[in-house]
């Protein structure tokens, strides 16, 4: 058979058994027909064994990543290992592939809402970073909502569904109170704010003790400022500067409280007992025992009642009017109670102890908590009721936990919470203007320990850093003192300095949506038909102390 005849058997055998175009290399049949120049039909179509192709790189023609689609390593090629397509089974056809995507990637891909963790910035971030996250989060949220998306929408998603939250409404009633709601539907974008990082004034205070559990320090209506160091008790007049030894104890001074009237105070002490002096004469006016024998670390006035915290975890309440002062005892910490705190209205009392708990009582109750909560990991000492919202609640976790709660002690829900990165000490609320809502902005300052000892303020309604004054001290916060017109922070820390920073706005009248007119509302409607007037505290005024 001449060159052309063999060609054109070849060509006319692969026409009909590859459309690919392969070397094909015949069985002994085909070749026995070769070699006579009858190639049929018949012997076309027989089976032919096809050998395994060995692409260059182990991996076949068609798989080879000549696309851009190819990003990441086939999961065919890792299962195959070094072998190459060898281990393939021969009756494998590889014309089509499909990737294989793994669910992680799935969820990257078809989740509209980022990760929060991805958002939001660490806790220890600046301002500025803080604020660059929110525009992030707005601008997200700008363009879902311009779409018509939900951002908490999910696509192709079959895990199970996280818990509802409760209705978002406006306004809820619960069992006939009218309760603000505290998430705003639309949360604007919270600007930086500008504060003085340096401190208005520098007192020196030797000898205070650097014990977190400790409150020793109180700042008075009247615009004085009470410090422990060690078994003194120093008054500090804001209006005139002045400094006066209000009295030297004959042990080591644990806590102090301004009375509400401000005209007393009542100081706290190592053996247990308390002790209530008249600040304008400057005497000694009794004595309370507590019996208990151990430090009493927090303390906390409403009216005529003195509520004292002690290590060993009792909460009494003590009636300073009477001769047997003792009028309740509650026994339900398993720590030291270092945080302690009467709602404006005296109808709900918050205590915070070493047990990592807190618990909200009812005064017209005399037995158990009305809430016990424990998503704190660590001492619960930051305790701050909000002065105008009366069932807000605000509780600071120590340095296991560093988180910042906010509570409705009306149902007993955790709101929302601030990661904040240490250490928090005290918590206080506060208010600035915002040019562009045209509006005061609620928001919240933390004191706090390493790694900054810094003084941190955040929007209540975004929950993110507006300002931030880092290295307020040389060494951790241990507590702080809010002044009469709310706008300057005493604090004092392990460096025996006490510092007085401006931090926010002179207060000024709050107005609240009020969705059902359509207008503004000066004050909110929180009374209940449980909560009768002859139930609540008397009035504010002056009283004996025997």
């Amino acid at each position: 058979m001449d060159k052309n005849s063999k060609l054109s058997a070849k060509q006319s055998m692969l026409s009909l058994t590859s459309p690919t175009k392969l070397h094909v290399i015949p069985n002994e049949k085909n070749k026995i027909a070769k070699r006579k120049g009858k190639i049929t039909l018949g012997n076309v179509t027989n089976t032919i064994n096809r050998p395994t192709l060995i692409a260059k790189g182990g991996i076949p023609p068609l798989l080879r990543k000549t696309s851009s689609f190819f990003k990441e390593e086939s999961p065919v090629h890792e299962s195959l290992g070094g072998s190459g397509f060898n281990s393939l089974d021969q009756d494998t056809n590889p014309d089509r592939f499909i990737p294989k995507v793994q669910h992680s990637q799935n969820t990257k891909c078809f989740d509209l809402e980022e990760d929060p963790e991805e958002i939001k910035p660490p806790p220890n971030a600046s301002p500025s970073k803080h604020l660059s996250a929110q525009t992030k989060k707005m601008f997200k949220q700008k363009v879902a909502n311009a779409c018509g998306l939900d951002m908490n929408q999910r696509i192709l998603q079959y895990m199970p569904l996280p818990p509802q939250p409760s209705l978002d409404r406006p306004i809820f009633s619960i069992g006939g109170r009218q309760t603000y709601n505290f998430e705003a539907k639309s949360k604007g974008l919270a600007k930086l704010r500008k504060i003085n990082t340096n401190p208005e004034r520098i007192l020196d205070a030797p000898g205070f003790q650097d014990d977190f559990y400790l409150n020793l320090i109180s700042w008075s209506k009247k615009n004085v400022l009470a410090i422990a160091l060690d078994n003194t008790v120093y008054l500090w007049d804001g209006e005139s500067g002045d400094v006066n030894l209000l009295v030297e104890l004959n042990t080591t001074c644990t806590s102090l409280t301004w009375s509400d009237d401000s005209c007393h105070i009542s100081i706290g002490k190592n053996d247990g007992n308390v002790e209530i002096w008249d600040a304008e004469p400057m005497t000694h006016v009794r004595t309370m025992r507590s019996g208990l024998g151990v430090r009493i670390g927090s303390q906390s006035w409403l009216d005529t009642l003195c509520v004292t915290g002690s290590k060993s975890g009792e909460v009494q309440i003590n009636d300073v009017r009477i001769k047997n002062h003792v009028v309740q005892t509650w026994e339900r910490h398993q720590g030291e109670v270092c945080g302690l705190s009467f709602r404006e209205d005296g109808i709900q009392l918050a205590s915070g102890a070493n047990d990592n708990t807190v618990m909200i009582w009812d005064t017209r109750q005399n037995n158990d908590p009305m809430w016990t909560k424990r998503n704190h990991k660590a001492a619960v000492k930051a305790i701050s009721w909000h002065p105008e919202i009366t069932n807000l609640l605000a509780t600071g976790g120590g340095s296991l936990d560093k988180y910042i709660h906010f509570w409705n002690t009306t149902t007993g829900n955790r709101l929302s919470s601030i990661d904040t990165g240490s250490q928090v000490s005290s918590l206080h609320w506060g208010q600035s203007y915002s040019k562009h809502s045209n509006c005061m902005d609620t928001e919240i300052v933390a004191t706090g320990g390493t790694p900054n000892n810094c003084i941190t303020v955040y929007n209540y309604e975004t929950k993110f850093k507006v300002a931030e004054i880092q290295q307020a001290h040389d060494s951790r916060i241990v507590s702080s003192q809010l002044s009469p017109d709310g706008t300057t922070i005493a604090s004092v820390g392990g460096d025996e300095n006490l510092k007085f920073y401006r931090v926010f706005d002179e207060k000024r009248k709050r107005r609240y949506l009020d969705d059902r007119s359509h207008g503004y509302t000066d004050k909110l409607d929180t009374k209940s038909h449980d909560d009768d007037d002859s139930q609540r505290s008397p009035s504010k005024s002056t009283y004996i102390i025997r």
